[in-house]
């Protein structure tokens, strides 16, 4: 048996392995098991009354065997059908120590007989304690004959009255309607129902509050969950304007375009929550549905959080609040959606052929021959790290703060062709073009146009691409008439990139400084911003 399972009171049987065989008494409403203080272990070990048993630690006293169904207010210590659950012989003891009524204890006889004797009340031992000190109490009867002004009789063995007896130790003498010498008296009926009274009120609020669970629960299990957000999709989608302002989408069915996009990917998705969700699950080679409760946000809220994330670059903590759930599922979407939509949305960064380039070609470009590519660099900044080595990797002279630099180039139309992988400030762009691996995308005879910045010359010998730049003023005072007409073709026609990158800026995650923990996952911000962009309308008209 182990330890405190069964109660430990003579004759009762209640044991918290066997549930279905527990008695419960109609003064209480759940068993449970109460172990005694310390303190209280001398005074339980007489209640029981066991020969050579002593309350232990390990010892439990079931609810059946105190007034309250457990040692509270003033019935700390178990009285209650102490020699087993005889209840024709102990719903009055209940009453009387309710009530206040005299306590009586149980003597068992040699024939099996029970005996009842009733032990002086507070009252009794006071009268007793008058009638020995010869203190000249008048009885009831004598009280009611005696008018209220006479005097009262001096004490036969003291110079002072009952009555100054009274005033000085007032606390010795108790008034007829304090002591209650009937267990049937209107005071006790009185108490007795007000605990009854009690009792089934409480009965009624544990099963109101049970129903109010058990209708939860299945609600929760049949997809009826009355969680009400302050942001859902279906409060913004009636609207193009709101849908635009959270998520830089120009519609609702672009967004729901791209929902479609990543759903049948959804029920295998694995959320991010360590170094072990890396590794493929079960569920996942089964291509069956994920195991678990139902998350909180469905899968159109988690992409609008994603999108306003990026959009409006909010915190994690107003993300929470504005959507009714914890921080850490908020963290736990973007470190998971994020990857998703990059990886989902890649194929929008697309370089296109020269053939596809002709068939788009503005007028204000029809001067170059084979364009191909606008090239530009742009920095996000970054917050500092504590590391002095760090902090001058990606510190940028240009900003004169810890930045992030990416290369960007956009079609002569204006759609972004590519994007290079986050790179430190301090990194010039003639470096970022040799490491982002943009070289492998020229084809012999192409054009760029790029900044005075990118003086990569050398670099294009492998391909015969022609680069042009407005031209340097080197050791001359000023350009000739030649060279400045040069520079204005330049600029006008590589301006477009500037206004790609305008557009990813729109973007307030593109602006404000990007936290070191989110720097893992900022190529594929970048990749996502790029994506969304490509989605606008055309920036240069055809």
């Amino acid at each position: 048996m182990g330890k405190g399972d069964r109660c430990a009171v003579f004759g009762c049987n209640n044991d918290r392995r066997y549930p279905e065989k527990l008695l419960i008494k109609d003064h209480v409403t759940t068993i449970k098991w109460h172990y005694c203080p310390p303190k209280s272990r001398r005074i339980w070990t007489k209640l029981l009354n066991r020969e050579g048993f002593e309350v232990t630690s390990n010892t439990r006293i079931c609810s059946n065997h105190f007034v309250l169904g457990g040692p509270h207010g003033q019935h700390p210590h178990p009285c209650l059908y102490m020699r087993g659950p005889d209840t024709s012989t102990h719903s009055l003891e209940i009453q009387e120590i309710i009530s206040g009524a005299e306590p009586t204890s149980t003597t068992t006889t040699r024939g099996g007989q029970v005996k009842r004797a009733k032990h002086e009340t507070r009252a009794s031992k006071v009268a007793k304690i008058s009638s020995d000190h010869c203190y000249d109490t008048p009885s009831v009867a004598a009280s009611e004959e005696m008018p209220l002004d006479s005097p009262p009789s001096p004490c036969r063995s003291s110079s002072f009255s009952c009555q100054d007896l009274k005033e000085e130790h007032g606390y010795a003498f108790m008034s007829e309607s304090e002591v209650c010498t009937c267990v049937k008296c209107e005071v006790c009926k009185r108490k007795w129902r007000d605990l009854e009274h009690d009792r089934d009120s409480l009965r009624e609020e544990r099963d109101r509050l049970k129903e109010e669970m058990e209708k939860r629960n299945s609600e929760v299990q049949t997809g009826k969950d009355t969680v009400n957000h302050i942001y859902d999709i279906e409060n913004l989608k009636h609207s193009d304007k709101l849908i635009h302002l959270h998520t830089g989408l120009a519609s609702y069915a672009l967004f729901i375009w791209i929902f479609s996009l990543i759903k049948p990917k959804l029920p295998y998705m694995q959320y991010f929550k360590s170094s072990q969700s890396q590794s493929t699950k079960s569920y996942q080679v089964r291509r069956t549905n994920k195991p678990g409760p139902k998350r909180l946000l469905s899968y159109q809220n988690e992409l609008l959080v994603t999108l306003m994330k990026i959009k409006l670059n909010l915190s994690e903590q107003f993300l929470a609040h504005l959507f009714s759930c914890g921080i850490s599922l908020i963290s736990q979407v973007l470190s998971t959606w994020l990857p998703l939509l990059s990886l989902e949305l890649r194929c929008l960064i697309h370089w296109p052929t020269r053939n596809e380039l002709k068939l788009y070609m503005p007028s204000c470009f029809a001067k170059y021959r084979n364009m191909s590519a606008i090239i530009d660099c742009t920095e996000v900044p970054l917050q500092r790290p504590s590391l002095a080595k760090a902090n001058s990797q990606i510190y940028s002279k240009y900003k004169g703060r810890a930045t992030a630099k990416i290369l960007v180039a956009c079609t002569p139309s204006g759609t972004i062709s590519f994007v290079s992988s986050v790179a430190g400030g301090n990194m010039s762009d003639k470096e970022m073009v040799k490491r982002s691996g943009i070289l492998d995308k020229f084809a012999p005879g192409d054009t760029i146009l790029a900044d005075r910045g990118f003086n990569i010359q050398e670099l294009l010998l492998d391909k015969p691409v022609r680069l042009e730049i407005p031209p340097f003023l080197k050791k001359k005072k000023q350009f000739s008439e030649s060279e400045n007409k040069t520079t204005k073709q330049v600029a006008n026609a590589r301006i477009h990139v500037e206004r790609v990158i305008g557009r990813m800026k729109d973007f307030n995650i593109m602006k404000a400084e990007l936290p070191l923990d989110m720097a893992d996952l900022f190529d594929h911000i970048v990749i996502i911003v790029a994506s969304l962009v490509n989605l606008q309308p055309p920036i240069i008209p055809l």
